[in-house]
């Protein structure tokens, strides 16, 4: 898999940073929002959670695109269901696929090109990495670079939002928002005693890069059981929440597990259509209307820009 070939240093020693800045900032004109959901450690369900919420909020007749920005390691294709990769080109512009219940995909699995040497993207935040083969043929590419590209060539046209799906780790808060200051984020996490001290850490991270959190997304909070008719404990509870006050960062919802999640992210189910009546598709409903509503000031004022 090849992507982004063109990936090198602009001629004339020009940044090309420079150079993307304006495409990305007027090819994203048409998204009312822009919301990243983020995690500080990964293994916390962000990906199907973002998922979910995005064809919840489709559901609710939102215009819904998605981003996996996880390059290296790209789950949103296969948890969607879409099948063979399109196999194009990203040399100048990009459609993104079209997944079900209208949502627009972009994911680095969908951008590849015939069967050249596997690429890794190298994590660096050097803008005009130019593409390497290392000693095991293996093609590296800028991360910030083609993650740029990405949102700066896909032509996503009209949508109400655009979620994307970050890759775990704190410099992912800074390079999203570095790329397009607009955007919000979502934290993910569950509330074990390891994961909420690595919220903590991304709530002051954010707070001293001045990044705009709309809230916290309690994963796993409970274990739902359709026996019991009930939500029994999993982790400690209370712990997340605590953070999440003093970092004065809002509670959007506590999700319970339900072992069915995974299990229709697996075979490319969309887990709110099928268990609609279940305990947590009723709270990822109530999620995605939090997020509805908090972004709804950004679309209205994105949608009075000249």
């Amino acid at each position: 898999m090849r992507i982004f070939r063109e990936a090198e240093i602009c001629e004339n020693g020009s940044d090309p940073a420079f150079a993307e800045q304006s495409p990305l900032h007027s090819n994203l004109a048409g998204v009312g929002a822009i919301v990243a959901l983020a995690s500080a450690r990964g293994g916390v369900g962000k990906s199907a959670l973002t998922i979910n919420l995005a064809a919840t909020l489709a559901l609710a007749g939102r215009k819904v695109g998605i981003v996996d920005a996880d390059l290296n390691s790209p789950s949103t294709v296969a948890m969607l269901g879409m099948k063979a990769p399109r196999r194009i080109l990203a040399s100048e512009s990009i459609e993104p696929g079209a997944g079900p219940l209208g949502l627009r995909v972009v994911a680095s699995n969908l951008l590849s090109e015939g069967e050249p040497p596997p690429v890794s993207f190298a994590d660096s935040d050097d803008v005009s990495i130019a593409p390497s083969v290392n000693g095991d043929g293996l093609i590296e590419l800028g991360y910030s670079e083609t993650l740029r590209r990405l949102l700066g060539r896909t032509h996503f046209g009209s949508l109400d939002l655009l979620l994307i799906d970050l890759a775990p780790g704190l410099e992912q808060f800074h390079r999203i928002v570095r790329l397009v200051p607009r955007a919000r984020v979502i934290l993910v996490s569950h509330s074990s005693e390891l994961a909420s001290r690595a919220a903590k850490g991304a709530f002051e991270f954010a707070a001293r890069n001045a990044i705009g959190v709309i809230g916290v997304v309690e994963n796993m909070a409970g274990f739902s059981c359709d026996g019991c008719h009930s939500v029994r404990p999993l982790m400690p509870q209370g712990t997340l929440a605590t953070v999440a006050r003093e970092a004065g960062a809002s509670m959007l919802g506590r999700l319970p597990f339900d072992p069915r999640f995974a299990e229709s992210s697996d075979r490319g189910a969309i887990f709110v259509r099928e268990y609609a009546d279940t305990p947590l598709a009723k709270q990822l409903v109530a999620v995605a209307s939090a997020i509805d509503q908090a972004t709804a000031s950004l679309r209205s004022s994105e949608s009075q820009q000249p």
